[in-house]
């Protein structure tokens, strides 16, 4: 064998020992007393998905019988068949209600093919599988002394195995613990250093640690709990235990919380993604800019788009402190291809901001057997009144001209989600006169140098760059629109757009008639625009949909004006020709 050949082989070998040295197991709790229809195999078959080792039980899986032989086999094949799908052994625990007569410890023996107390070896661990079915809580020690001695033999026959784990139904030794009594069997947990003891019975988790061996008891795979009360231990369970060379570890798993590995699909993501922005609607909700009202009704709309009724309660959550709405809560009953509207009034309270807005929550059956909570801020219309310059101003990057100082600006941006603005300061002045509409933006930016501008003609990337981006919907059509951006340079890249079968369309070859000029003041970028009106033709003389957004690159956040913002002219904000 070549040096080469030799040193792979050690290698493999190593590999194949390390290997061998690890092992993962699932202990189940009692499948009984009073079965929970369902919960057991439910529990089975996310167990499957885990692809232990091997799995062992606590006792416990058939109910007490009283010497019904054709009874007890009936239960057998039941759990036999039930624990068929695992792709693993199946160690068995004799419990209470498996062992409580001869006929039932012969057909336990009988059924599994295990004595009712044994051991055996996995990687470098030693397992204990003991029986008090009968004995219960009395003492092993007391109660089955020639069991005992078998284990103490048992133990120290395998005392140097790198962990030793024993299984056993009923947890006797808690009366013992904390007791000024004697305690055999934790004496002997402490001596052969026994890693962990598993036991069932109380239907209810348990973990204690007594002078370095862990006592876990099973709570319940499918016995009826008291009630479901996780705190108390009391929820459907099975633990994952995981040992390698010196660590063993164990993870208590909830049954629901294993899935298979399309839990989400792709249609699913999609179909959600889509329903997010369809379903609930806020077009004829707006809020008037600079108005002295502190309140505004409208009305919100839900589509139900899926295959399955809605029958659910849309709850608002916002700040108690900014702002108040009624109804507090609107119940929505809707089949599908069903559409609803429902009115509700905003109120803010007295000096607050109408950002962050509030939020909705509604549960939506996106399709049969599966429900999403969508959830997102109400979309609000911004309107704000601009006004008519009888001098306009030169459009040369500077905003200091007694037009713009006389003008209020847009200074309240939102995020994507109606929180308040990720990003810095930013004022946008509008004006109008007969041909032309103005726009002046004063970006502030604590760190001028760090501006991303890589677009330098018309029509380059200057979407990717710090910018600013305007919608248009110049004739109020809802359907067809312009879009501009313009980076802090004024370079502009366009396009007009229109609504097609429920889509954007957009036609990068044309070109708006914009003049741009663009500036800098200390700690802030500068941009001002002319835009002849007849060059967004056709157009309305008394007011247009509008948005904007400013993109920050250097914090990677931006900052709109209407919500929601893209490319839907239905829900622009508008601007008024006052």
């Amino acid at each position: 064998m070549g040096r080469t050949t030799l040193f792979a082989f050690v290698l493999c070998s190593l590999a194949a020992g390390a290997e061998k040295e690890s092992v993962r197991f699932v202990v189940l709790g009692d499948r009984t007393s009073n079965t929970v229809e369902g919960v057991f195999a439910d529990i089975i078959d996310e167990v499957s998905l885990l692809h232990p080792d091997f799995v062992i039980n606590v006792g416990n899986l058939i109910e007490a019988s009283n010497d019904d032989s054709t009874l007890i086999q009936r239960q057998w094949a039941e759990i036999l068949n039930t624990i068929n799908i695992l792709p693993c052994d199946f160690y068995f625990v004799p419990g209470s209600n498996d062992i409580n007569s001869d006929l039932t410890r012969s057909i336990f023996e009988s059924v599994t093919g295990f004595k009712r107390y044994y051991s055996f070896d996995r990687g470098n661990s030693h397992f204990v599988v003991l029986d008090n079915s009968i004995t219960t809580w009395t003492p092993l020690n007391d109660a089955d002394p020639e069991q005992f001695a078998w284990l103490l033999e048992d133990l120290n026959k395998h005392k140097d195995a790198g962990h030793i784990f024993i299984f056993l139904n009923v947890p006797f030794y808690l009366n013992t613990m904390g007791a000024d009594t004697p305690a055999p069997f934790m004496d002997a947990c402490t001596r052969f250093r026994v890693r962990a003891v598993f036991s069932g019975s109380l239907h209810s988790y348990m973990y204690l640690n007594e002078d370095g061996t862990d006592y876990i008891v099973m709570g319940s795979s499918g016995a009826e709990t008291e009630d479901l009360d996780p705190a108390k231990g009391n929820f459907y369970h099975c633990l994952y235990a995981t040992v390698r060379d010196e660590i063993f570890d164990a993870a208590v798993i909830r049954k629901g919380n294993v899935f298979l590995r399309n839990i989400v699909t792709g249609s699913d993501y999609y179909e959600i993604q889509r329903a997010q922005g369809e379903v609930v609607s806020f077009p004829d909700l707006y809020w008037r800019e600079d108005s002295p009202g502190r309140s505004t009704k409208g009305r919100f709309r839900v589509n139900n788009t899926g295959i399955d009724s809605i029958n659910s309660q849309l709850v608002w959550h916002f700040d108690t402190l900014r702002h108040v709405i009624s109804p507090s809560g609107v119940f929505v009953a809707l089949a599908p291809g069903e559409r609803g509207e429902y009115d509700f009034e905003l109120k803010i309270k007295d000096n607050s901001k109408i950002f962050p807005l509030p939020s909705f929550a509604l549960a939506f059956p996106f399709t049969y057997g599966k429900v999403c909570t969508l959830k997102s801020s109400m979309g609000v219309r911004r309107i704000k009144d601009i006004k008519k310059f009888k001098t306009p101003p030169v459009i040369d990057g500077m905003i200091e001209e007694d037009v713009w100082r006389g003008t209020k600006p847009i200074v309240e941006l939102t995020g994507s989600a109606g929180e308040q603005s990720p990003v810095e300061a930013c004022d946008i002045y509008l004006g109008y006169d007969k041909e032309y509409v103005y726009i002046a933006a004063r970006c502030m930016e604590s760190d001028l140098g760090a501006l991303s501008i890589q677009a330098t003609e018309h029509d380059g990337p200057a979407y990717a760059d710090d910018n600013l981006w305007f919608f248009f919907d110049s004739n109020m059509d809802e359907r067809t629109y312009y879009q501009l951006i313009v980076n802090p340079n004024g370079i502009v890249f366009d396009r007009s757009c229109s609504i097609e079968d429920g889509r954007p369309q957009t036609d990068v070859e044309w070109n708006g008639p914009w003049e741009v000029s663009s500036g800098r003041e200390p700690g802030a970028w500068i941009i001002e625009m002319r835009i002849p009106k007849n060059g967004l033709a056709p157009f309305d003389e008394k007011k247009w949909g509008f948005n904007l957004r400013r993109l920050q690159t250097r914090v990677a956040e931006a900052g709109v004006w209407s919500l929601p913002f893209g490319h839907n002219p239905s829900s622009f904000g508008i601007i008024e020709f006052d």
